[in-house]
């Protein structure tokens, strides 16, 4: 835990020390600003996903069609938006290379970091409000903690398959295509053929978490 606490004092005392820190305070306070913006986009999104998959699935509850067709649309959203904003943990721990640090220790909190940061509750903007109005109705207050329980993990999943094709591209440039196939297989397996047993697959997964 000891280690834990260190780096952590060295990450924010590396921020302090950064030539273009005063300007990097007011870039982190218009981040801010963007990010109420884009939270507040989310939760629109989510009200507006949650009446109008009624109307445009009758026979489906709109959970249903969040679950078995957008949801992973959305991952494959995330996914991109780590790109530009997320480092690997193999970049990060070099600084600590020549230190008398065992290296996975070092790793393991860089690890433990990503999984446990604010970023990976971002997309809750969106499904709160959607699960609220959507599953209290069948299955109450506690269907809506399990199921938004149930996202975060799969949003934590996500990040760790990020850092992890992102380490395999900036080894091999290919591998790019491992996320490439992967969203765009499950995209295309939902639709092909028609009476898709994917789709059931993540429908299902979705009741489960609820």
């Amino acid at each position: 835990m000891m280690i834990f606490n260190e780096l952590r004092k060295h990450g924010r005392l590396a921020a302090k020390r950064y030539p273009m820190y005063e300007k990097n305070k007011v870039a982190k306070i218009l981040g801010y600003v963007m990010g109420a913006f884009w939270a507040g986009y989310l939760i629109f999104f989510g009200t507006t996903f949650a009446f109008g998959f009624s109307d445009m699935v009758p026979n489906r509850e709109p959970y249903h069609v969040m679950n078995a067709v957008v949801l992973i649309f959305i991952l494959a959203l995330d996914f991109l938006l780590r790109v530009p904003l997320q480092k690997t943990p193999t970049q990060e721990v070099k600084p600590y290379l020549l230190l008398p640090v065992k290296r996975i220790r070092v790793i393991d909190f860089l690890l433990i970091r990503s999984g446990l940061s604010l970023f990976n509750l971002f997309w809750l903007f969106l499904f709160v409000p959607f699960s609220f109005i959507t599953i209290t109705k069948f299955f109450g207050i506690s269907g809506v903690i399990t199921y938004l329980i149930g996202i975060l993990l799969l949003i934590i999943a996500n990040n760790y398959w990020y850092l992890l094709c992102r380490t395999l591209i900036n080894e091999r440039i290919w591998w790019i295509l491992l996320p490439i196939a992967f969203y765009g297989g499950i995209g295309c397996l939902l639709f092909i053929p028609e009476d898709s047993p994917l789709f059931y697959f993540f429908m299902d997964l979705g009741d489960g978490y609820i």
